[in-house]
């Protein structure tokens, strides 16, 4: 009986371990969903993904653009806030706990400075470290090192 004990704690504890591990994305933010118009909190998790920045210890800045109507194609970048590599103040992530970093856009619409008739599909976003070049860039992306995007809605009163 004692045995049976242990291998049903053991089972728990495994299981609770994995569903922790599942727990917490790549990517959240809020509010969810977005709207052109939302100031949205984006934080990353470096232990998803590619595991880029797992276990970076200096500053991270964010690459961002947008997915928008007038995309070539769906990773056609428009808009892009930051230039690469660079270690722009404004582009800064708040570390906010182990392998994890936010960044929050206030009025995104604003923030890009997109044209009314413009649609916003999507952010584009990467988390990386600075001072850096393509090769030598620490970079948080999916797991198949492909970009990252979060959908954004029209807002309704328009």
């Amino acid at each position: 009986m004692r045995n049976k004990n242990f291998q049903i704690v053991l089972l728990l504890f495994i299981s609770s371990c994995w569903l922790l591990s599942c727990s917490s994305p790549l990517l959240e933010w809020t509010p969810d969903p977005i709207s052109d118009t939302s100031t949205v909190t984006i934080t990353c998790n470096a232990e998803k993904g590619n595991q880029g920045l797992n276990n970076f210890q200096g500053p991270v800045f964010i690459h961002i653009g947008l997915i928008t109507d007038s995309s070539q194609n769906s990773i056609d970048w428009r808009y892009v806030k930051f230039k690469w590599g660079t270690i722009n103040p404004a582009a800064e992530a708040k570390k906010v706990g182990k392998n994890k970093w936010s960044y929050t856009i206030p009025d995104i619409r604003k923030f890009f400075d997109v044209n009314e008739n413009e649609r916003i599909l999507e952010i584009a976003i990467l988390f990386r470290s600075g001072n850096c070049y393509d090769t030598d860039c620490s970079v948080l992306r999916n797991e198949d090192n492909s970009d990252m995007f979060i959908p954004v809605s029209e807002t309704l009163d328009r």
